[in-house]
């Protein structure tokens, strides 16, 4: 069965970006590259997502409130998103979960993401 959605439905821009680590050492640096991108100061890369909130808790850790925020998302199908990438959304970094190709069609990718927010 085919995963049915309408490309309307993709409303929400996302960008998704991969960590990239030059040098060895303590002279060792880590960079965020949108994907498509080859060097950091390239222009950002917006994608279309379906994004499905989840909903918020909260929680008391060290004294401080900490926000968990949480989604559901599908966008079309890319085989470079991993958990190791990170979806940023507005000014909010996303850690992404399990992407996965949900038909098995490569038409589409599906995952959930979290974010810690202290306030």
């Amino acid at each position: 069965m085919r995963y049915k959605m309408h490309i309307s439905e993709l409303r929400t821009l996302i960008r998704i970006q991969r960590k990239v680590v030059t040098g060895t050492g303590i002279h060792k640096t880590t960079d965020w590259i949108d994907l498509g991108n080859l060097l950091p100061t390239d222009p950002p890369r917006y994608l279309r997502c379906k994004w499905y909130p989840l909903g918020g808790t909260e929680a008391w850790i060290a004294q401080s409130v900490q926000v968990i925020d949480a989604a559901n998302v599908v966008l079309r199908y890319n085989p470079l998103i991993t958990a190791s990438c990170r979806l940023i959304r507005g000014s909010i970094v996303y850690t992404i979960i399990d992407p996965m190709d949900p038909d098995q069609h490569r038409e589409w990718t599906a995952f959930k993401v979290k974010a810690s927010l202290s306030v």
